[in-house]
This record gives C-alpha cells, sequence and structure tokens, in this order.
C-alpha cells in the first residue's frame, strides 16, 4: 500500500506537465488561428447588374470596395487580429499597408465621421479601435460582437464605394430622428434590410452551388437616381456583411460574379 501510495504521489508531477503542455497548445493554437491573415471582401449590386463578390483595397486612409463596376486601385486589405496595446486589451486589427516596405497599420472607425480607416497607434486615439473579431462560423468580421452595421457609401464626387459603420451611438441616434436626408441617404440599406439579415445563409448556399436569386440587394441603378431627383438628398448607402477570406488561394482581383 505504502508502495502504491508513492507511486501515485510521484506521479502528479507528470500529470501536471502534461496538462500545463497541453494548455500551452492550447494557447499556441490559438495565437496562430488569430494571426492567419485574411482578405476582406464584400457583396454589393450596382447599376441594376447581378451582385458580385469585391476585393476590400486601401486607399487615403479609407477602406473601400473594389468592384467591378466601380473600381478602385488600392492596397488590398491584408489583415490579421492583434490585442490593441491599451487598458482594455481589446482584440484589434492591422492590416498591411503596402507589398514593399511591409508595414502595418491598425484598422479603427472613425469616431466622428464613422468612416472606417487605417493608421498607425496615434492615429487611432479617441476613436473605435474594437473589439473585432469573428462570428461564429468564423466567416465574417465583427466589430463590436456583431457583423451587422458595416455600410457601403458612394463617394459623391468620385462615385467610389468606402466603408462607414452605423453602430456608433450618434449614428444610431441620426437613423431614429426622422431626418430627411438620412432617411433618404439609408434609402439602399432599407430595400436590403431583410436580404441583410439572411445573406450569412444566402453565402453557405452559394458555395454549395444554389441560386441566390432571391436575395434582396440594396442597389445603384437609374431608377435610384430618378427617386434622387425627386426630393432625396444625401449619399446612397447600403448595408454590407465583410467577409473573412483566408490568404490562400485568393489571388483574382474580382472574386465572383453571380
Amino acid at each position: 500500500m505504502f508502495a502504491i501510495g508513492l507511486l501515485a504521489i510521484g506521479a502528479i508531477p507528470t500529470t501536471i506537465g502534461v496538462g500545463q503542455a497541453i494548455s500551452a497548445q492550447k494557447k499556441q493554437n490559438a495565437a496562430q488561428k488569430e494571426q492567419a491573415k485574411f482578405h476582406l471582401t464584400a457583396k454589393l449590386s450596382l447599376g441594376g447588374r447581378p451582385p458580385m463578390e469585391a476585393m476590400i483595397v486601401l486607399k487615403d486612409n479609407k477602406l473601400w470596395i473594389d468592384h467591378q463596376d466601380s473600381p478602385v486601385e488600392g492596397h488590398k486589405f491584408t489583415g490579421y487580429y492583434f490585442t490593441y496595446p491599451s487598458e482594455e486589451q481589446h482584440k484589434g486589427v492591422v492590416t498591411t499597408i503596402a507589398i514593399d516596405p511591409p508595414m502595418l497599420n491598425w484598422v479603427y472607425v472613425d469616431k466622428d465621421t464613422a468612416t472606417l480607416r487605417y493608421g498607425g497607434r496615434k492615429d487611432t486615439l479617441g476613436h473605435v479601435i474594437g473589439p473585432w473579431w469573428w462570428s461564429d462560423d468564423e466567416t465574417y468580421l465583427t466589430l463590436r460582437g456583431s457583423a451587422d452595421g458595416f455600410v457601403a457609401e458612394e463617394d459623391p464626387e468620385s462615385k467610389k464605394w468606402f466603408l462607414r459603420y452605423s453602430g456608433l451611438p450618434q449614428q444610431q441616434q441620426q437613423q431614429q430622428s426622422g431626418d430627411r436626408d438620412r432617411v433618404c441617404a439609408e434609402r439602399g440599406e432599407s430595400q436590403s434590410d431583410k436580404g441583410h439579415v439572411d445573406q450569412q445563409e444566402d453565402y453557405d448556399e452559394e458555395e454549395e452551388g444554389d441560386d441566390d436569386d432571391d436575395y434582396d440587394y440594396g442597389t445603384s441603378s437609374e431608377e435610384d437616381d430618378e427617386e434622387e431627383e425627386e426630393g432625396c438628398a444625401g449619399p446612397r448607402r447600403v448595408r454590407v456583411l465583410l467577409r473573412r477570406r483566408m490568404l490562400l488561394g485568393m489571388d483574382s482581383r474580382y472574386v465572383k460574379r453571380d
């Protein structure tokens, strides 16, 4: 009995060591997963044409949609998760901003304009830097726990589309205020609300080869332009989901046209 007891006691350090090794391995695997690089895409229909999934690119400190019908020359978003150095220790997102030299910038939401931007740490101070993460199925980028809230907005001068975030308190207040300019600007969102909620299911069906013609995309079309001339003011906006496309196999500039 005494000998058995000694053997049991002697095995305790081994058990602890194995447990620590497993825990360390899990942490290492999690860190590797967080730092796996990915591109971002958004699916958008322009000019009444079929919806297309297009790359997100960086230009002039904004995140733009490089859509085939409204192309933007810029550096492809190529990012990964990294803990932001602050008291909260939020999970941040960094992206390369050039191929040579391979510099990194933080991705953040401008607190004043709700525009998605990139910059050095000093540029992010006072703005929304996270927490960023992925959706439950790891498909979409999330901010503050949700994949909803991202909006594509047409720049009135260049007619190109950039990304904004509608989840800031002041943005939500504007949406509820009944302001005419805001309502008109959000027209594209209201057209795509139902499809936006179901967009994750739509993507899944698409990968299985199913037809997704039932998806109701917000569009920029000639009919929309006529409506604006009748009294709507402000930029056109369409809700989008930002899809994480892992780096492997993402060589084409334009991703897919359905």
